[in-house]
């Protein structure tokens, strides 16, 4: 059985390490919601208010005032994660993932592992509704090629 007084005290050095967003079109909205789920283990479902008002306590400026004028709205996480991306996504990030994704490539000592986890976690960054078969595209475009034809070998 896992002692939830050390649970507690982890989740807490987690969040205590988790940096504050202020809304500001440089910072990365979906690692910072990301990051506020996996601390709190938030799922679309949840509605505890404890979770939100976690959240409050990590942002300041433009993106804590927009949280308290738009208080009434968000009353479950999956609202608020939701009224938050739509405000707050920046366009120039999701346009620096993609062209990072573009130029992502698989190195010749890098574990298959690695890269595609690496090109999965762009590909959501991008479009959490990204089709696996798009996903599956951006895997093979820059896969290794002596790993490729491995691969393709084994398919035929």
């Amino acid at each position: 059985m896992v002692d939830q007084t050390l649970l507690a005290k982890a989740r807490k050095a987690r969040f205590d390490d988790l940096t504050n967003c202020s809304g500001h079109p440089s910072e990365d909205v979906e690692r910072f919601l990301k990051s506020i789920k996996n601390i709190t283990k938030a799922n679309d479902e949840s509605d505890n208010h404890e979770i939100l008002e976690i959240v409050r306590g990590k942002l300041t400026q433009s993106a804590g005032l927009w949280c308290v004028n738009h208080e009434s709205i968000s009353k479950t996480w999956s609202d608020f994660e939701a009224a938050f991306r739509n405000h707050y996504f920046s366009t120039t990030i999701a346009h620096t993932k993609f062209d990072t994704l573009k130029q992502r490539t698989q190195s010749y000592d890098e574990a298959v592992t690695s890269y595609c986890d690496d090109v999965v976690n762009l590909c959501r960054a991008i479009d959490l509704n990204m089709l696996e078969q798009v996903i599956i595209q951006h895997l093979m475009s820059r896969l290794n090629p002596d790993f490729r034809k491995q691969l393709l070998r084994r398919e035929s």
